[in-house]
């Protein structure tokens, strides 16, 4: 019989260590949770910056292509105004 008291407090004391070792585990497994959130969260707000930067840089890119296109087209003007000047046969 002290066989037995003897291994049922060892049962006893493996539960315990088996509950220790769950908690232990699920706050680990609470924090890591909430980190994996933060990331995504970081990751998900700087794409939107990332997406923002990128318009930016495509609307600068297309107002100076525009500014180029105008800028080309008034020396067109200007040259083919000059060449009426000094050759009237032309214009």
């Amino acid at each position: 019989m002290v066989k037995s008291g003897y291994l049922d407090s060892g049962k006893e004391a493996d539960l315990t260590i088996q509950k220790m070792i769950r908690k232990k585990f699920g706050s680990i497994e609470g924090q890591l949770t909430k980190g994996v959130h933060s990331l995504e969260k970081d990751v998900t707000r700087l794409l939107k910056k990332l997406e923002k930067k990128e318009n930016e840089v495509k609307r600068l890119k297309d107002k100076m292509a525009s500014s180029l296109v105008k800028n080309f087209k008034k020396k067109v003007k200007k040259a083919k105004k000059t060449v009426r000047k000094h050759v009237p046969g032309l214009g």
